[in-house]
């Protein structure tokens, strides 16, 4: 009788988590299998993805960190060096993730059912900082891109 209890708590509890754990082992292995510049973990449900990218032979390195819960879209964030925050970067202002695409400009709508890390967002994390490296010498983003600043109405 103990031992039937112990399977029935078991299974009920991790239903979910088991579906969500495949899709960040999946992840995971694509990741490393195609990128051996990242390392990658999982920590409590979320795919902690860490490397360092030199987009030329010229360039400053950057440390960049890719976070993922399985669900949502994946976020890049630069961990060194400082990036300060700019209306002309194509960084969001809140929590300073890279911007990698919009949703309606771009007709890309996440979903991990369909998509993969390794494919989309990594790929383009690294374009990101091609047009960053353009925009230290030019002092213009060459990507198009929509404004994130927030604009307030003035009466």
């Amino acid at each position: 009788m103990a031992v039937r209890k112990f399977h029935k708590n078991r299974f009920k509890s991790s239903g979910q988590n088991l579906s969500l754990r495949v899709i960040l082992i999946r992840e995971k292995k694509l990741i490393e299998s195609n990128y051996d510049f990242l390392k990658c973990t999982i920590k409590q449900n979320k795919l902690i993805c860490k490397g360092v990218v030199k987009p030329t032979e010229y360039s400053k390195e950057y440390s960049i960190r890719i976070d993922y819960d399985g669900i949502n879209s994946p976020k890049v964030y630069i961990i060194e060096p400082e990036i300060e925050y700019s209306d002309d970067i194509h960084i969001y202002p809140k929590e300073g993730n890279l911007c990698l695409y919009h949703q309606e400009t771009d007709n890309f709508y996440w979903d991990y059912r369909k998509h993969n890390i390794f494919d989309t967002i990594i790929p383009w994390a690294l374009e990101w900082f091609i047009f960053y490296e353009l925009y230290r010498i030019t002092g213009k983003w060459e990507h198009p891109f929509k404004p994130h600043r927030t604009v307030k109405n003035e009466i």
